[in-house]
């Protein structure tokens, strides 16, 4: 045992990466070659073999196909693999009976092939056009109006289960052959005689067009265009009329109407817009939406076109709107969770503009059950297209002037709403200065939220965020009154009680030194102040929300560091050093 071991161990060694001794392939030992020889030997003997011809005749003529061009194929890299894998089987045992029968006899593997069939069958398409006109059932021919009837043509095919058989004993055999063709005589199962009735059928059905209407709309179907998708059946188990069948290919005909239709037919459902008076009301009214039925339409329209030729009414599918103007009681948005105000009495003419206009475009905005809100997705891009006007704005560490300015207002009211109301705010940015707006009416600072638009991509920077916990729709309503600015949130009853803790003030930042900035447009002997100096602050706030049994559900910080800054004064060029700042 211990030298057959030994000896295995040896034959192992010897033909690491090359074929055992005593395999063959194809006809060819492969003993003992490297993988790449190996594999060099069989595709040599491959490549001869696809090139050699079968040899058919029939009725005088001849044809010699290889068997590449009849797409036959020798795998090489399977039958090699096979090769390789002799004496190497998984298992030690095996391993042993192998190298025991290699050591007396030689052992072959079949050179692996495979077929084409769809190579195969367009070679025999050829030779049935060699033996003459193609045998075929009688059918319909269809131009324009005019239905004629193509006589049925009996003749002879290759019997192509036979041929195909001897094409792969020729390969299996790894042999050129040369005989007869088999042939087989095809009678026509429908003959001329049996389409008298679908001739007149189809003469019928191409007399007159189909119509189709939805609401106002309305489409002609020129029988020529519904032609085009005729197709024509035999059934191999019946014979003669009972065998013959006209209809229309259903598929392709649903794909024209939706092309020609759908853009006239699909619409949205839009939802309603909602208000609130003791009560969600429909400001605007919800519309249905309604997608085509393409499938149903061609049916539709086949049963008309070999029938009656009925006008047919468009199928459709009728698609509610998320928000139904006729059941806003679904929405369950019940009572009033909390207001935020804030007050812009005295804002420039420009900010003024942009604070209505925020306002009207936020108000209506809903929130889905376990949705989110955001500030910017709900007043849309902040443009002149929108109704925003230039007007000051923070930018960077500077006051300057931007479209949309004082939009920050009403974001700060929806987020003094949603403080009240005590839901999750999931996105909040303050503001780096402190805003005189922001602190009127009673405000204590720190209770603000700035949103930025950048240009470009303006849903992609700060926004301001909450979400709906509810399994109800809210509804946000928001007005100014030319001084204030009102947000009120609907939903349904949360049970919240919000405690908001009075603020908490940390360290002050000293004011900064004046500076002054020269401003080329400024008009020439000119300057003015552009900021009012003020110290920085810290400020936190608390708020803790509890539900309807008293038992905390929510408790969270809102911390602001308000940056501190000097004086600042524009300039013209030539009254550089010359403001008050003083400090060139």
């Amino acid at each position: 045992m211990l030298v057959v071991a030994l000896g295995l161990l040896s034959l192992r060694m010897m033909h690491t990466g090359r074929v055992y001794p005593g395999v063959y392939a194809g006809g060819i030992n492969l003993g003992g070659l490297s993988h790449e020889e190996a594999r060099a030997a069989l595709q040599q003997k491959a490549d001869d073999l696809e090139a050699n011809a079968i040899v058919f005749s029939y009725g005088g003529k001849t044809w010699t196909p290889t068997l590449s061009e009849l797409g036959a194929h020798y795998d090489v890299d399977s039958t090699l693999q096979q090769a390789y894998a002799i004496g190497r089987e998984p298992n030690a045992g095996e391993r042993l009976r192998t190298n025991l029968d290699l050591a007396r006899a030689d052992r072959g593997v079949p050179f692996r092939l495979t077929v084409d069939h769809r190579v195969l069958g367009t070679w025999f398409d050829t030779v049935d056009r060699d033996l003459g006109l193609p045998p075929h059932d009688a059918y319909l021919a269809i131009q324009g109006p005019t239905v004629t009837i193509v006589p049925e043509v009996d003749g002879s095919i290759v019997d192509r289960p036979v041929a195909t058989a001897r094409v792969q004993a020729a390969l299996r055999g790894m042999a050129s052959i040369s005989e007869p063709l088999p042939i087989i005589t095809k009678t026509a199962m429908v003959r001329a005689g049996d389409l008298g009735s679908a001739r007149d059928r189809m003469t019928v059905a191409l007399a007159q067009p189909v119509r189709l209407s939805f609401g106002q709309a309305s489409w002609t179907l020129a029988s020529s265009d519904i032609s085009a998708f005729v197709v024509q059946r035999v059934d191999p188990s019946k014979r003669g009329a009972e065998a013959f069948s006209a209809s229309l290919d259903l598929p392709k005909l649903a794909e024209w109407l939706y092309q020609r239709v759908a853009p006239s037919v699909n619409q949205d459902p839009v939802d309603a817009e909602i208000g609130w008076n003791q009560g969600p009301v429909a400001t605007e009214p919800s519309v249905d939406g309604v997608r085509l039925r393409p499938m149903d339409l061609a049916k539709t329209v086949e049963a008309s076109f070999f029938s009656d030729h009925a006008s047919v009414v468009v199928p459709v599918d009728v698609i509610a709107p998320k928000v139904d103007s006729k059941n806003l009681g679904a929405l369950g948005i019940a009572k009033l969770l909390a207001r935020g105000d804030s007050n812009y009495a005295g804002s420039a003419g420009g900010r003024g503009t942009n604070v209505d206009v925020g306002a009207y475009r936020l108000n209506g905005t809903l929130i889905p059950p376990g949705g989110e809100f955001s500030f910017n997705h709900a007043i849309g891009v902040i443009n002149e297209e929108n109704g925003f006007v230039e007007a000051q704005v923070i930018d960077g560490e500077r006051i300057g002037r931007d479209i949309g300015g004082g939009i920050c207002q009403v974001s700060t009211t929806v987020f003094r709403a949603a403080l009240l109301a005590g839901l999750p705010i999931t996105e909040w940015w303050p503001h780096k200065y402190r805003i005189p707006f922001y602190e009127a009416d009673g405000w204590t600072p720190g209770l603000d939220a700035s949103i930025l638009q950048p240009e470009g991509d303006p849903f992609s920077g700060g926004d301001f965020r909450f979400q709906n916990p509810t399994d109800s729709w809210m509804l946000v309503e928001s007005w100014t009154t030319g001084a204030n600015v009102v947000v009120n949130i609907y939903g349904a009853d949360t049970g919240f009680d919000v405690n908001l803790s009075e603020p908490a003030f940390g360290k002050t930042i000293p004011i900064d030194p004046d500076i002054e900035i020269v401003d080329e447009e400024l008009p020439a002997g000119s300057w003015t102040q552009s900021e009012v100096a003020q110290e920085g602050i810290e400020v936190t706030y608390t708020r803790e929300v509890f539900d309807e049994t008293g038992e905390l559900v929510r408790s969270d910080n809102w911390y602001t560091l308000f940056w501190s800054r000097g004086n600042v004064y524009k300039v013209s060029p030539d009254m550089a050093c010359e403001s008050p700042a003083g400090n060139c």
